[in-house]
């Protein structure tokens, strides 16, 4: 009874002490962000206080109890003191620098007790142990307390904090530790007593064996940071993917530590094994990957086959070298006897120090400068150097290397493709999705930092923006410049603007046109750092001197400024995000308005993937923050929304038509008219948008929609944009704002149209246009002329062919002749331009002048054999049979196989007008058996 009491009490100690590192890490990020370097400071400082205590626990025998106890008072220090943390921060210690590195150091200051108690606390467990049990008794210690350690790393992540938040999981294992704490001193005040001085005797272990320890436990170190990058690549940058690994290398711990003590496994053969895993995860990503992919769609169907499926991937790539290196520390010692509180402590201390110096390998050498796929041989290679200094550098141990890391250094060259990594995790979800991507992916233009990855992708030609593993939007896409236009149009001033997040810069771009000063937050240095190769697509930001970039975290930067803005906008990446997640708080929001003027608005945005209950719970959020919110829409299920005390309305519409620059970008690369830009007001009154009011406010303490969103099976905003169609109107429109235009009804459809296309948001203004009165043919003939006008003024032959074509798939052949007939005056060469014309007038019934411009078009594009085949049609449908059979003929040889079906329906429709009935039959026969076919 009394040793099963001391193995639960360890399970529980094992629990609750990695519990804190993650809790530490959360708490202090909704506090100061997640800047590259307080994270760094976070870990290292666990790192070494956790090696430290490792190293002098024994000296501490006695007081296991006391240190137990002492690791609850701190958790409960750091919940219930958490506004003189706030304060210590940014308020400042007088003898703590100020700045970064004054908060870097109050981190570290603030965790370095907690963490050298937490240290303490395996080795002693060893040493009481070696008294209530016989055998090797370090590697059950060391499995017990990391299977602990891992079921809270996934109990922390999926269970915990989605039941207690933060504040309610850390004091729930302050109270377990507590309890350890009076357990120990009540049950085991015998095991307490020290031991005798000759027990404590001198190292036992050669320098050789402690020494080969160093290498590979860098290699750990440098191998658990690979994988949580792969795990971003392949899964998502998301918290649920760092709860996965770090899972499987705390099991891989346990595992590897049970190996030792019941097969005596020695330390060079986990070496070998460590490579051998090495190897076999160089050769088998790209099938694990079609693996995920393959199963993706069917275990998404419910969360937790979900979960299951991305934890068994993950372990099918990293479960060897995850009990190799895990196993390493029980191996060195062996199946000692009897005390080894202080052998295992001085293990674990330099195996910490070792993992400190493979960490700042990793971030400051291997990651910014290599492939992964070399970064995976770099790990071998410390694993060798482990092995060849364990081995004595002999002939044999030199042969055996040889024989691993040949293989591995060839199979990189051979069967690694860094590419895959690249194509974005959104589409490991099929395997016909990745297929596809990567047969459009054409290359990527890398570029990576301490930690993150950022590169320009290009797909299909077009160059796009990918960050951790992300895809996102195209570079040269209208979109982020809309979000700047329409932020800064309702701004109550022009004075000074707050950008969080840089980007491409291509939003930051236009509020700094727009403003007097602006200050652009940017979390990701390596983003910062290669802004110039993104220029074209951001005005050349980095030349506007009313623009401040700086690398900061956005809730630091928030919190640190006493500076005040007209306009604050978020255009970080979406809150499905762990890094970005933190600004959709009511915390920041509060910490936001603080930093607003009294009329200043706040900008965000949300899109399909948060869900229903997502939206709901964003608004239901900045509601508790602020009096007014307005949404507009930037692409059919991409939306923005703008939060006041004041009503939202559009002040600075005749700043922004008065910005010569501004206006000629937006006609001459996109074809849009900046004054027309806020007639993408949804609806002036969000707030009564939501459908369930009850869901909880998204809090730093409670992330709410980070846990709504982490069980989404599909993306999608269904009901949401339901009640959004049924409430939009022309009377969510300010009339001081836009009564002066009498053709603004007929101008909010036609910028919809622009926009947006034939979508469910363009049918829904159009509907609302017609239904005002009887003038809505001229209204819409004059915001007809007046986007044609100005893009014509502007010269952008693309933008209106592009309108010209959406006119004519919505059956408007005569407003979209006049425009195609202005596109070739502007270029009489333009590709398509004939062909569309011809179109309309095929679609007109005006046979003679469609066959004429269909020759056009072969003029300007010989190749065209649309318009080849469309010749052939016009013919029959003239009733021009013999030369339609002629015709008709004479290209099905050159012919695409797509085009069989269709040359022989129109073939058989020619030989039904000429009377021959069974060449009609043989010519249907054979249309049927090719589009049949797929032709």
């Amino acid at each position: 009874m009394r040793r099963n009491l001391f193995f639960g009490l360890m399970l529980a100690s094992g629990l609750a002490g990695i519990s804190y590192e993650i809790l530490y890490g959360r708490i202090l990020g909704n506090l100061i962000g997640d800047q590259f370097a307080v994270s760094a400071a976070i870990l290292i400082t666990f790192l070494l206080g956790i090696g430290v205590g490792s190293r002098y626990a024994w000296r501490l025998w006695p007081w296991l109890w006391l240190i137990e106890a002492a690791i609850g008072i701190c958790g409960a220090g750091f919940v219930l003191g958490g506004d003189l943390i706030d304060q210590l921060l940014y308020a400042g210690i007088p003898f703590v620098p100020s700045g970064l590195s004054g908060t870097i150091l109050i981190c570290i200051m603030l965790l370095i007790v907690p963490a050298f108690l937490i240290g303490c606390s395996v080795p002693l467990f060893a040493g009481y142990m070696s008294r209530l049990f016989s055998g090797a008794v370090f590697s059950g210690v060391y499995a017990v307390y990391n299977v602990g350690a891992a079921l809270t790393a996934l109990l922390i992540e999926y269970l915990l904090i989605r039941w207690l938040g933060i504040t309610g999981a850390t004091l729930g294992f302050v109270a377990v530790n507590i309890v350890i704490a009076l357990l120990l001193k009540v049950a085991f005040a015998d095991v307490a007593q020290p031991p005798a001085l000759s027990d404590q005797g001198r190292l036992r272990l050669s320098p050789r064996r402690w020494q080969a320890l160093i290498p590979v436990s860098m290699a750990s170190a440098v191998f658990q940071l690979f994988m949580i990058k792969l795990a971003e690549m392949l899964l998502g940058p998301f918290r649920e993917s760092f709860a996965l690994v770090l899972s499987i290398i705390l099991l891989g711990i346990a595992a590897g530590s049970m190996l030792v003590r019941s097969f005596g496994v020695r330390f060079h053969t986990l070496l070998l094994a460590a490579m051998a895993g090495l190897l076999l995860l160089i050769v088998t990503v790209e099938p694990v990957a079609y693996l995920y992919a393959g199963y993706y769609e069917q275990a998404s169907e419910n969360y937790i086959t979900s979960v299951l499926l991305k934890w068994s991937v993950l372990a099918l790539l990293m479960g060897i070298p995850a009990i190799a290196f895990g196993a390493t520390i029980p191996a060195l010692l062996g199946r000692k006897r009897g005390d080894v509180s202080r052998e295992s402590g001085h293990l674990l201390y330099v195996a910490s120090l070792a993992n400190v110096t493979g960490f700042l390998l990793m971030v400051f050498v291997l990651h910014r400068y290599l492939d992964y796929g070399i970064q995976l041989v770099m790990i071998a290679l410390l694993v060798a150097l482990s092995w060849l200094m364990y081995a004595r550098l002999n002939i044999q141990a030199v042969t055996v290397t040889l024989l691993l890391l040949v293989p591995m250094m060839l199979f990189e060259k051979v069967k690694w493709d860094e590419d895959l990594l690249y194509v974005s995790y959104t589409k490991f979800r099929a395997v016909d999705k990745l297929e596809r991507a990567r047969k459009e992916f054409d290359f990527p233009e890398k570029f990576k930092g301490y930690q993150d990855v950022f590169s320009i992708n290009w797909i299909n030609g077009t160059p796009y923006f990918f960050i951790n593993g992300y895809t996102s939007i195209p570079l040269d896409s209208p979109s982020e410049k809309v979000v700047g236009a329409l932020s800064s149009i309702h701004a109550p001033g022009l004075k000074r603007a707050l950008v969080l997040g840089l980007g491409s810069g291509a939003t930051a771009s236009v509020v700094g046109e727009m403003f007097e000063a602006t200050d652009v937050v940017e979390i990701n240095p390596v983003v910062r750092e290669n802004l110039f190769r993104m220029r074209k697509w951001n005005l050349e930001i980095e030349s506007n001197p009313r623009v401040n970039i700086i690398v900061d975290d956005a809730i630091h930067f928030s919190k640190a400024s006493d500076e005040s803005y007209d306009l604050i906008l978020n255009t970080v990446t979406t809150p499905l995000y762990f890094s970005s997640a933190k600004l959709y708080t009511q915390d920041f929001f509060d910490v936001v308005k603080k930093r607003l003027r009294p009329d200043g608005v706040y900008v965000t945005w949300m899109d399909g993937r948060v869900g229903d209950r997502g939206a709901d719970i964003i608004l239901n959020t900045i509601a508790g923050s602020f009096n007014y919110c307005a949404i507009f829409y930037i692409k059919s299920s991409y939306f923005m929304l703008i939060a006041s005390d004041k009503p939202v309305l559009p002040s600075q519409v005749t700043s922004i038509a008065a910005n010569k620059k501004l206006r000629e970008h937006f006609l001459k690369e996109y074809g849009l008219l900046v004054e027309w830009m806020p007639y993408q007001l949804l609806n002036s009154r969000a707030f009564d948008l939501v459908g369930n009011a009850g869901l909880p406010l998204n809090r730093a303490d409670y992330p709410a929609l980070e846990f709504e969103m982490a069980k989404l099976s599909s993306r999608g905003i269904g009901e949401f944009k339901l009640r959004l169609l049924d409430e939009m109107g022309m009377h969510h429109f300010d009339e001081a704002s836009f009564g002066q235009s009498v053709k603004f009804s007929a101008a909010v459809a036609r910028q919809a149209d622009i926009m947006l296309g034939d979508s469910s948001i363009t049918r829904r203004f159009h509907a609302v246009a017609e239904g005002l009165d009887g003038k809505t043919l001229s209204l819409e003939m004059a915001a007809h002329r007046e986007y044609v006008e100005a893009v014509v003024e502007a010269g952008n032959v693309d933008a209106l062919h592009q309108y010209g074509y959406k006119l004519m798939r919505k059956g408007r052949y005569g407003l979209a002749l006049e425009v195609f007939r202005q596109v070739v005056l502007l270029d009489a060469n333009h590709n398509n331009s004939n062909f569309n014309i011809a179109a309309c007038y095929e679609y007109l019934g005006n046979y003679p002048l469609a066959l004429s411009y269909y020759q056009k078009e072969l003029s300007v594009d010989a190749g065209d054999f649309d318009a080849t085949y469309r010749i052939g049609r016009v013919y029959v449908k003239s009733k021009q049979y013999v030369k339609a059979v002629g015709y008709l003929q004479s290209i099905l040889e050159g012919a695409g196989a797509s085009y069989h079906g269709r040359i022989y329906h129109y073939l058989g429709r020619a030989y039904e007008g000429l009377g021959r009935d069974k060449d009609a039959e043989k010519a249907y026969e054979k249309a049927e058996r090719a589009t049949a076919s797929g032709n």
